[in-house]
């Protein structure tokens, strides 16, 4: 023997009063997870745009340092030497400094 059993809900032309708490939820969380999305692309869009200046700043202290091991040193009294050093010495510096940020920022895809 079989018995089949429909359950008929009808209601009469409008929704019942909890429809429209459940969809102004779902809409409100869509509008969360859209400003989420635009802010995660902001957010790559700025972490390149750093990693090209980081590169840059790299780039160019780097040629600093080429610069600074080509003066000739020979005839160099000993302040100029003092100044050449101490310009070795800071020019490591920045890009040891710079080199441990680049490590922070994740490179572009």
């Amino acid at each position: 023997m079989r018995i089949d059993v429909f359950h008929h809900v009808s209601w009469s032309n409008e929704a019942p009063p909890w429809a429209d708490q459940i969809i102004d939820r779902v809409s409100l969380a869509l509008d969360k997870l859209e400003m989420m999305m635009s802010t995660l692309e902001e957010l790559t869009g700025v972490l390149g745009e750093i990693g090209s200046e980081v590169d840059k700043v790299s780039a160019d202290t780097e040629k600093l340092l080429a610069d600074l091991a080509a003066i000739p040193t020979p005839g160099m009294t000993p302040e100029q030497q003092a100044a050449v050093d101490a310009a070795v010495v800071s020019a490591t510096s920045i890009r040891d400094r710079l080199k441990a940020l680049d490590d922070k920022v994740p490179d572009a895809a």
